[in-house]
């Protein structure tokens, strides 16, 4: 065929492709304004910190360092990337872009591919083993790629949003009972699964969790046996293939430096609310977010489907009931929906008396490290096929025929245009509206200009002051902007709890006596006089943390407080543009 056929045997597919692109583009066009200029207003912490580690893996490349783990955040002790959300997979084949253009830039393009690559690949699936109908394909997809939860999650989660690896890793688990052969099916799963790893873990267990439901539900009883026997053969070269590859990462994840083992425990105790999911997340065009305020945060708004497309999908349900994927699409979904309601269901805000099933899973190994609301991200991909499918029986008038052993889809709807006004009526109240960015809080002329190079001795070690957690996202913007090229105090990161006994994990560091004094400073203004068991406390903490430079910004609230109490603990400072330093080395080190 030639190329001009082609393209236009294709033209749908990539109009389809084109427009994904576009309304990913135009849902984040405040933050491409200026990308190194601008910030996600809802959920700046995380962006701060992908940029970081975005920071870290070109510099990591560069330099030949390790990826999966960095002294340079969190000194004296590190910061396991394996464990955190370091997104490595799209971090270090973009380390060209970062370096180049800055951190914020590649952000930027992480997110917007999230949102239209994970569309686009659901696109590709749905066209080519769901349904016959491009149209019903394309309307599935944009769902899969652009619906509530998807439009949350891109608050400063591009690993989370980022699905595109998923919808391929589904098609390779659902076309397992099929023959075919077994090493090059194999091999191509297990790169589908190690590049996943690499973006996101959690996605990764939750589409595996989902895939059993689904296929329990699906296949009956009699089919389940030869269907394992069919697909072992490739599981076995895909657990090898990828365990190979996996080993070492996941060793140093889950038994190396800075491993913890389970998530803060009122991180695990986030879950959905049972009145979110006939409401519409703050986002959508209709959406009210003084309405859902107590519902969830900005960021997982997981089951906002608001009650016409709920209402859509329960006539949906019965209507294609005797269709075996369909029923098995419901299912799952209701499953995972009750799921994602935790151990205790909350109504509206508040905790009620009931008790949900996930009591049951929370402190298993892995489980522990799941979200609950994310749970409900899996209901995303399952509405999306479901929504597909009625484009494609009831409205593009398209039944899928039955395959053997499949049970004949439903007979035709007698209106079709009531089906087309049900969807849209469902799908139009979802539309999303760009999400919000403002202007970056403004980095120090000290670091932003360079001249932090003459005055922080080599191989320097900052801590900034008061050192509080706004302090330490600070510290982090200020290492990004000098690329790395110093360690920092602190940061945004999650690490073992020093205090709890199962080493679950915690933000941040544990904050020592020093910090807390002065931070206790900056909130009310008040100098306090520093005692002599202070002036040394100060002289632990600087030694344990092997810190040589602290240092206070002048925009910083109570900064003339924090500043005369740091003299006291370390000496006279010295001001240098816009900042404090305090050199708190040992007298005579170099």
């Amino acid at each position: 065929m030639k190329i001009g056929e082609r393209l236009r045997a294709h033209t749908f597919d990539l109009i389809a492709v084109a427009s994904y692109l576009v309304f990913a583009v135009v849902l984040l066009m405040n933050l491409w304004q200026d990308p190194q200029t601008r910030m996600l207003s809802d959920n700046s912490q995380d962006q701060t910190f992908f940029e970081w580690a975005l920071t870290h893996a070109a510099d990591a490349i560069s330099h030949g360092e390790s990826p999966i783990f960095t002294d340079e955040l969190n000194a004296p002790l590190g910061v396991n990337l394996m464990a955190n959300t370091s997104i490595l997979g799209l971090a270090i084949p973009l380390s060209p872009v970062t370096l180049l253009f800055g951190a914020g830039v590649t952000f930027a393009i992480i997110s917007t591919l999230a949102l239209a690559g994970t569309a686009t690949a659901w696109y590709f699936v749905l066209s080519r083993d769901v349904v016959s109908s491009k149209a019903a394909a394309y309307v599935g997809a944009l769902f899969c790629g652009f619906g509530p939860a998807m439009v949350s999650q891109i608050t400063g989660h591009p690993n989370i949003a980022g699905q595109f690896l998923i919808p391929f890793i589904v098609r390779m688990v659902i076309r397992l009972r099929e023959p075919g052969p077994a090493v090059r099916r194999g091999l191509v799963f297990a790169a589908l699964v190690v590049y996943q790893c690499f973006i996101n873990e959690e996605i990764l267990f939750l589409a595996a969790c989902a895939l059993a439901v689904f296929l329990v539900a699906y296949l009956p009883p009699r089919e389940m046996l030869p269907a394992a026997r069919v697909a072992l053969p490739t599981l076995g070269v895909t657990a090898l293939a990828a365990g190979v590859v996996l080993a070492y990462p996941l060793w140093h994840q889950f038994a190396g430096p800075q491993a913890y083992h389970g998530l803060p425990e009122f991180v695990r105790g986030f879950s959905s609310d049972l009145g979110s999911f006939t409401e519409f997340s703050r986002r959508s065009i209709v959406g009210d977010p003084a309405r859902i305020d107590k519902m969830g945060g900005a960021t997982e708004e997981n089951t906002f489907f608001g009650w016409p497309l709920l209402g859509l999908l329960v006539a949906a349900a019965v209507a294609m009931w005797r269709h075996r994927a369909a029923r098995a699409l419901v299912i799952t979904a209701v499953v995972f929906g009750i799921l994602s309601l935790g151990s205790v269901v909350r109504y509206k805000g508040e905790e009620t008396t009931w008790h949900g099933p996930w009591q049951w899973f929370d402190d298993l190994p892995l489980f522990d490290s799941v979200v609950p609301t994310r749970l409900a991200l899996v209901m995303t991909p399952l509405v999306g096929v479901l929504i597909a499918l009625v484009v494609e029986q009831f409205i593009d008038r398209r039944p899928e025929p039955a395959g053997e052993g499949e049970e004949a889809g439903p007979a035709q709807p007698a209106a079709p245009i009531l089906w087309a006004v049900a969807l849209t009526v469902a799908l139009v109240p979802l539309v999303p509206t760009p999400q919000p960015a403002n202007d970056r809080a403004p980095v120090p002329v000290f670091f932003s200009s360079g001249q932090w190079r003459e005055h922080l001795p080599k191989s320097a070690t900052v801590v900034t002051l008061p050192g509080g957690w706004w302090e330490q996202l600070d510290a982090m913007r200020w290492a990004t902007t000098a690329n790395l090229e110093f360690k920092i105090v602190g940061g945004y990161f999650l690490a073992p709890d020093p205090n709890h006994p199962e080493r679950h994990a915690m933000f941040g560091p544990s904050y020592p006596p020093t910090l807390s004094l002065l931070s206790g400073v900056a909130n009310d203004g008040t100098v306090p006089q520093v005692t002599p068991d202070q002036q040394a406390q100060a002289r632990v903490d600087v030694d344990y943390w092997g810190a040589t430079t602290a240092v206070l910004a002048d925009q910083h609230g109570n900064s003339e407080a924090v500043r005369q109490t740091a003299d006291q603990l370390f000496g006279p400072g010295r001001h240098v543009a816009d900042v404090w330093l305090w050199d708190v080395r040992r007298p005579g080190a170099s």
